[in-house]
């Protein structure tokens, strides 16, 4: 396999029995760096507490290969609307979702903004999908079940509290789902817990933070990985990867160190650096 990256890490805590996997993403035109890419704050989001980093080319056709050899899959934010129109990428998701559920172990997914959005297309479809543009910090309001979720009641009560009524969420979306078009979504209903809700620039609320049922899938609407107040939920997630068999890839199996370059243009507006592929 022609992808296997090694991203340089920033600790000396650097975990060689974890390992999370996450989706190159396509950009809409091309640039001297690379044709793909995944923003640098979702690499250190994880490097800086020792997970090695995957990238998972968005277009493979290798899935069950990488699939053995990370301990989980983060799905990144994204342009929604053009990132869909590449069917390779859905297809890939797709395909590890798939694997996800029928091999019989444990394999955890987070998605994060749009990869939220497409945890809700994987399952209920994206028409229920509609606009929710967020930009800014808000506060989350956690549901009943999201008190007794995985998820949340490993937090300290006093980090809930601080979610609950400060601004602590940082938000630059354009889509989302309501709480009422979610619950009418048999196959959502069925699949997720709603955790939390949020509201958008116009004061409408919409879901902000899921879990699978009897799955490990969690996703959330906004960007924790833009906050060292958010640290809790990486955690979390690591905690999640570790109950995961697979063994990571030897390292003289991968092949190249990416180097961050800035990137304005091909990212979200508050993300400057990308690893380019």
């Amino acid at each position: 396999m022609s992808a296997h990256i090694h991203i340089r890490h920033k600790t000396n805590k650097r975990s060689d029995s974890l390992c999370i996997g996450i989706i190159t993403i396509p950009h809409m035109k091309k640039t001297k760096y690379g044709q793909t890419h995944i923003m640098k704050a979702y690499v250190d989001w994880f490097e800086e507490r020792g997970v090695r980093v995957i990238p998972i080319p968005y277009d493979t056709t290798e899935h069950e290969a990488y699939f053995n050899m990370v301990n989980g899959l983060f799905i990144p934010g994204g342009e929604t609307t053009y990132i869909v129109k590449h069917t390779k990428f859905i297809d890939t998701i797709t395909r590890f979702f798939e694997l996800s559920l029928a091999k019989d172990e444990y394999f955890p997914i987070w998605g994060t903004c749009f990869g939220f959005e497409l945890l809700m297309f994987l399952i209920g479809g994206f028409t229920k999908l509609k606009r929710y543009p967020a930009q800014g910090f808000y506060p989350l309001q956690i549901t009943p079940a999201g008190h007794n979720s995985r998820m949340f009641r490993s937090f300290p009560t006093s980090y809930l509290h601080y979610l609950e009524h400060n601004k602590s969420c940082n938000n630059n979306h354009e889509y989302g789902i309501s709480p009422s078009d979610f619950l009418n979504n048999s196959h959502l209903r069925r699949f997720y817990n709603i955790l939390a809700t949020s509201i958008d620039n116009n004061g409408k609320e919409y879901v902000a933070a899921i879990e699978g049922k009897h799955y490990p899938v969690y996703g959330v609407q906004w960007h924790p990985e833009r906050q060292r107040t958010t640290g809790h939920f990486v955690d979390f997630f690591i905690s999640e990867l570790k109950k995961n068999k697979h063994k990571c890839v030897p390292y003289p199996y991968l092949r190249a160190v990416l180097r961050p370059h800035k990137c304005i243009q091909y990212s979200e507006h508050r993300d400057k650096l990308c690893y380019f592929f």
